[in-house]
């Protein structure tokens, strides 16, 4: 009678795959980060930031964080060779959180951050112009962007009381 062999290269390729997957499930589960610039648009129920002339700084600080998240993310980029102002005043209004590094702004978006500045609550701003008083219309002034480590704690909390209330 024939007896198979106990491990061929296959099974071997596949013990070891399955091995790999279960890893990479359990230690590497990081979610997916979309990215979006002009003139593209994306709806889903995803968190969702959008990056107004982020310094390459900013660019570096906000990669550190996401390295770190297990949600999927939609993430805007409006960045210095883009001038399309529509498309950036249509996303500011459809995400959930909004970063201008208002130094880095060129001179016609600097026109209309103001504005963005104004909105309430999802708008955050970066500068080291003392003089300009954008104090006077927003309080959301930040040096860094510990809010965004704070907004997905915060969305990592609420799944989990969501996942909890499910099961």
């Amino acid at each position: 009678m024939y007896k198979k062999p106990k491990n061929t290269v296959l099974d071997l390729v596949t013990i070891r795959l399955k091995k790999y997957n279960t890893l990479k499930n359990e230690f590497m589960n990081l979610g997916k980060i979309t990215l979006i610039t002009p003139p593209d648009k994306l709806f889903n129920m995803n968190l969702s930031y959008l990056l107004i002339k982020p310094s390459n700084h900013i660019k570096q600080q906000f990669q550190a964080i996401l390295s770190q998240s297990i949600d999927d993310l939609n993430i805007f980029i409006y960045d210095t060779e883009d001038h399309d102002i529509g498309w950036m005043l249509s996303i500011a209004h459809q995400v959930d959180c909004v970063i201008i590094d208002v130094d880095t702004c060129d001179p016609i978006t600097q026109k209309f951050i103001t504005f963005l500045i104004a909105q309430p609550n999802n708008v955050y701003y970066i500068t080291n112009d003392e003089t300009t008083p954008y104090n006077l219309i927003s309080k959301n002034r930040i040096y860094n962007l510990d809010i965004i480590v704070e907004r997905l704690k915060d969305e990592q909390e609420e799944d989990d009381e969501d996942d909890a209330q499910e099961e």
